[in-house]
């Protein structure tokens, strides 16, 4: 569960449970028209590292992104908030380097898959399923297609989280 109290929104799904994601009651799914990075929205988090290997390379991401075409780009500061938007459809994919920890992205992962999505560890670009683990994260989340295709434009992280 993920509530947003300024919207009023409940976002819901039980791991397994074959009844999907919903928000306030209703059924939701993943974005599926997206399939590349030139018709997705995309929400990412820099997270708050702020070594300047660390900015470099987050900024560098995001370039590649837009001149690849990158449909539209958000910026948000709620990782469980951001892939509840992905689970609705709201935002095509969400991707961060850094996340804090598994609590930043634990329910997400279940709504997003509940959703009809997939939630990768962005440090590979081949597609790797994200496994929880202590300490910080990459997480990229949405549909199939149109993750792979983010990671493809985006490259491994180079910058080793501690």
């Amino acid at each position: 569960v993920v509530y947003n109290p300024f919207t009023e929104s409940m976002y819901e799904a039980a791991q397994g449970s074959g009844l999907g994601t919903l928000l306030n009651g209703k059924p939701v799914r993943v974005d599926g028209m997206a399939t590349s990075v030139q018709d997705c929205l995309l929400v990412n988090n820099v997270g708050h590292i702020r070594s300047v290997d660390f900015v470099d390379e987050s900024t560098q991401r995001i370039n590649r992104w837009l001149r690849a075409g990158l449909r539209g780009y958000r910026s948000s500061g709620s990782a469980a908030q951001n892939m509840a938007h992905v689970a609705t459809g709201q935002v095509s994919c969400y991707y961060e380097h850094g996340f804090g920890g598994p609590w930043d992205v634990c329910a997400g992962i279940v709504l997003v898959k509940e959703a009809g999505g997939v939630v990768f560890d962005a440090r590979h670009v081949e597609g790797v399923d994200l496994k929880m683990n202590f300490g910080k994260g990459s997480v990229c989340a949405g549909s199939r297609k149109v993750c792979e295709d983010v990671l493809r434009v985006a490259g491994e992280p180079q910058f080793k989280l501690s």
